[in-house]
């Protein structure tokens, strides 16, 4: 079977398909190259930054103060004995090594405890 007729066209489907494929493929990159970047001006109007909360010296949260706490058997007025010394807020427990929520509050002071009831770590937050 001939490629080229005596007219020039190519017969065969296979190279038809070929012939067109190629075709469509170099419209679309030529339409892309032509397409124009949609214009943004520069102006005045962008967002204003975000604001950072700060904590009063006297509301601040300093678990350092929490260390003589360390190894003891935990118990309510421990905690209460911490949240004083640290300066907190508020305080909470927790179970070492779960997952809490983001700090929301770093006035807090929360206390880790291990399974045997032991004082692991104190944090604000």
């Amino acid at each position: 079977m001939p490629i080229l007729q005596q007219s020039g066209f190519i017969s065969s489907p296979r190279a038809r398909g070929a012939m067109a494929g190629g075709l469509c493929a170099a419209t679309l990159f030529i339409a892309g190259c032509q397409a124009q970047p949609k214009f943004r001006p520069l102006t005045s109007e962008a967002p204003p930054p975000p604001v950072l909360v700060t904590v009063p010296a006297e509301e601040a949260c300093q678990a350092g103060q929490a260390r003589y706490a360390l190894g003891r058997p935990f118990n309510p007025p421990l905690l209460e004995e911490m949240r004083t010394r640290t300066g907190s807020k508020s305080a909470r427990s927790s179970a070492a090594g779960t997952p809490l929520p983001p700090p929301g509050d770093p006035a807090r002071l929360t206390v880790d405890v291990d399974p045997q009831g032991l004082v692991v770590a104190a944090r604000c937050g």
